[in-house]
């Protein structure tokens, strides 16, 4: 809608989904989404750090080889920031694709890694309002890709069918993500981690799999974090082209990312607490109230009461679709993230920091959220 509104705010658009929630929402709209989408997309590039050093912490370790798991953060740290002096997705499409078959691939090893150990079958945990709570906040986590959405729409050639792409995309996920999900909860039940690899058969899946998710996480952190960056890039004025200002911005966020890292060395309550207390907004919420506006605004239409404009503007299934959003995303926003928040803080859960302790950040935090 806003494109054929006001073509000129949208065309090149450096942060258009700010745009689209200063239309929506005015000026308050507008920084409240800046505070998410950077804090969500900040918080999703230290899982992805994590992530990865734990991944070739394990992979070395098969081969005899111990490197510290602090300095595979920084090892990661060098490999990726050269990654990330691309553009915007245009420049660097060919990254997602290879992070795409990585997934397809790693998706299908572990689940036939997981129903080849079926015989380690555990119980699951009983289902608590924590629990379930909780675990909405990881699955908030994994549809995290909304910050990115209008950023990816700008550029393609065709903004006007982003929705096919959007469409197939969820369908893509849910091929991937279910089929883990089941047979994970089935398999493993209250023994499942944080990290499903962490529990896998030591073989050749599970090996095959840490090198993918790897190459995934590497060619995902630069088109995750690629608006935080165009944000940073708008606000210091820096030239759209490839210039030593771009190098220094995203360099040093990067290295900001690594130092958050090295400070919270273990991922799962973070990846819970990100997702449950910005998806829900960024994915449920603020898309509802800023369509609704921006549409109620684009008919022109004006109405004594605010319930008959809604019933003229909107057919009836799609207010029930738009409430459902807004009911999900509010119990996410709230309730899941104080359920998140809770096992965040929980001292049982905390881990040293890398530069206080080293070999402490190699350990497993307890984790009294059994899910």
């Amino acid at each position: 809608m806003l494109r054929q509104n006001s073509r000129s705010k949208c065309e090149g658009a450096r942060s258009p989904f700010q745009i689209i929630a200063q239309e929506g929402a005015g000026k308050i709209g507008k920084y409240l989404l800046i505070v998410i989408i950077y804090f969500q997309l900040l918080g999703a590039g230290v899982v992805f750090l994590l992530l990865t050093a734990q991944n070739m912490q394990s992979l070395l370790h098969a081969l005899h080889v111990h490197v510290s798991f602090c300095l595979w953060i920084l090892i990661v740290t060098a490999i990726l920031i050269p990654f990330c002096w691309f553009g915007t997705p245009k420049d660097s499409w060919i990254l997602a694709v290879i992070a795409m078959v990585c997934t397809a691939i790693a998706a299908l090893f572990i689940s036939i890694s997981a129903l080849r150990d079926h015989k380690h079958h555990e119980p699951p945990s009983p289902v608590t309002f924590k629990t379930f709570s909780f675990s909405m906040g990881i699955m908030f986590f994994s549809w995290g890709g909304s910050a990115m959405f209008p950023t990816i729409q700008v550029d393609m050639k065709h903004p006007d069918k982003f929705h096919y792409a959007v469409i197939v995309a969820y369908i893509v996920l849910l091929i991937f993500y279910l089929p883990i999900q089941i047979i994970g909860y089935t398999v493993y039940g209250s023994h499942i981690k944080d990290n499903i690899l962490e529990i896998l058969p030591k073989d050749f899946f599970r090996y095959s799999v840490e090198i993918l998710i790897t190459g995934h996480l590497l060619m995902a952190f630069t088109i995750v974090l690629n608006p935080v960056f165009q944000g940073l890039e708008d606000v210091f004025k820096t030239p759209k082209r490839f210039c030593w200002q771009r190098v220094a911005v995203r360099s040093i966020l990067v290295l900001f990312l690594t130092f958050l890292a090295e400070t919270i060395p273990h991922f799962g309550p973070i990846l819970s607490f990100i997702g449950s207390s910005t998806v829900s907004l960024l994915g449920f919420v603020l898309p509802v109230i800023c369509y609704v506006t921006i549409k109620i605004r684009s008919t022109q239409l004006v109405y004594e009461h605010r319930l008959n404009t809604l019933r003229r503007v909107f057919p009836i299934y799609e207010l029930i679709l738009l409430v459902l959003s807004l009911m999900i995303g509010l119990f996410g926003a709230f309730a899941s993230s104080i359920a998140s928040f809770s096992d965040l803080v929980n001292p049982k859960s905390y881990v040293l920091p890398c530069f206080i302790n080293a070999t402490w950040a190699e350990g497993t935090p307890h984790n009294d959220t059994n899910y």
